[in-house]
């Protein structure tokens, strides 16, 4: 709550925002609430599912392979972990969901500042989010609000803008970073995928079972 005060002050005349602004924090970081907003039949599969920062069955190298991805819980989990990550550089990612393996779901990423790409494989059939970062990777200090969709973006990262404002009618849209932090390299065009990154893209395309959304 401390950054709502940074924000806000103790002016009683803006309680009704900084109650939002509670509200927006609880969903990007409580987990416990993250799980109360889902289905009941969704919750209770979660709920009833192992907790644990990584699977101990995992084989190969964590968060990047489908055999060994990352435990978090449920759709909103994801945008919270993901969110939170941040390169070694300091640089966070924007990230959009490709669709899933199996049960795993498959995402495609890419620093602020374009300069790397990522793709990551995530199990939201935990009740909790991991606590470990993969290879590469820490955690964000900042307010980690969100910087990716649990959908497929068909012009990612470019239709960032459009996607953010989708999500006004799931109330979502303020639980989002500010455009500000994006728009000058969208603008500037400078999200470029590697060739190596294409090639492993369209890999991970091909072996997809379920739909691009």
């Amino acid at each position: 709550m401390g950054f709502l005060s940074n924000l806000f002050g103790g002016n009683k005349e803006d309680k009704a925002l900084r109650e939002v602004f509670a509200h927006i924090n609880r969903i990007i970081d409580d987990e416990k609430y993250q799980l109360e907003i889902i289905h009941p039949a969704m919750k209770a599969i979660l709920e009833a599912a192992p907790a644990y920062d990584k699977d101990p069955d995992g084989t190969g190298p964590f968060g990047y392979t489908e055999t060994n991805p990352i435990p978090v819980n449920g759709p909103i989990g994801q945008l919270a972990y993901l969110s939170r990550l941040e390169t070694v550089s300091g640089q966070r990612i924007m990230f959009h969901r490709l669709g899933a393996i199996g049960n795993v779901d498959v995402f495609e990423a890419v620093t602020f500042n374009g300069g790397e790409w990522f793709i990551f494989f995530v199990d939201f059939y935990h009740p909790r989010r991991s606590r470990i970062a993969p290879d590469g990777f820490g955690f964000t200090k900042e307010l980690a609000q969100f910087s990716g969709f649990h959908n497929f973006c068909a012009d990612f990262p470019y239709d960032f803008m459009d996607k953010k404002a989708s999500e006004q009618e799931s109330g979502l849209s303020l639980a989002y970073i500010a455009l500000s932090k994006v728009t000058g390299q969208i603008e500037s065009r400078v999200f470029n995928r590697p060739l190596a990154h294409k090639a492993k893209l369209e890999l991970v395309k091909s072996r997809l079972s379920s739909h691009q959304t």
